[in-house]
């Protein structure tokens, strides 16, 4: 969704619902440059996060996923694809090292998997924490979260059931 006051930032949210960050809810930032399409986007994830492609700022490369940005040829929903896809074991599987800008992260994925799935479920805990979940910042992101009442709990159920 577009930031309120910059159409070439857009917000998003990605519920993760299997594997290591199962459970999960990310916030996140693409930003798409005024050459766009000509140059490619960049994703920075606002949630803290212990993955391989992942930098300790947040941003996610993707210079391997999409070594030539290929205007008319590969789209946003095409990295939005990828955002999605990083989390699948499937996919972390297929890692190398030159590709991880978190070297810790690929290293204990690769040799000590146990220690790594305790830290991206600790990661994918703290994303759903209040503090994490409710916390609107920046305050141009359109996408927000609060808690539900009981009383607004209880009238959407009287909704869906009508």
């Amino acid at each position: 969704m577009p930031a309120v006051d910059n159409i070439n930032l857009w917000f998003g949210t990605l519920f993760v619902h299997k594997g290591y960050y199962r459970n999960a809810v990310f916030k996140f930032q693409l930003v798409i440059p005024p050459e766009y399409p000509e140059r490619r986007p960049t994703v920075h994830f606002l949630s803290d996060l212990f993955h391989p492609l992942i930098d300790q700022h947040g941003q996610l490369a993707l210079q391997y996923q999409f070594p030539q940005w290929r205007p008319h040829r590969d789209y946003l929903f095409h990295v939005l694809h990828y955002v999605k896809a990083i989390f699948k074991k499937c996919v972390l599987d297929t890692v190398v090292e030159k590709q991880a800008v978190n070297k810790e992260a690929y290293r204990m994925y690769r040799n000590e998997n146990t220690i790594f799935a305790k830290l991206a479920q600790q990661r994918a805990q703290l994303s759903i924490t209040d503090s994490n979940l409710y916390d609107n910042y920046p305050a141009n992101n359109s996408i927000k979260f609060g808690p539900l009442g009981d009383q607004e709990f209880g009238e959407f159920l009287h909704l869906e059931l009508i």
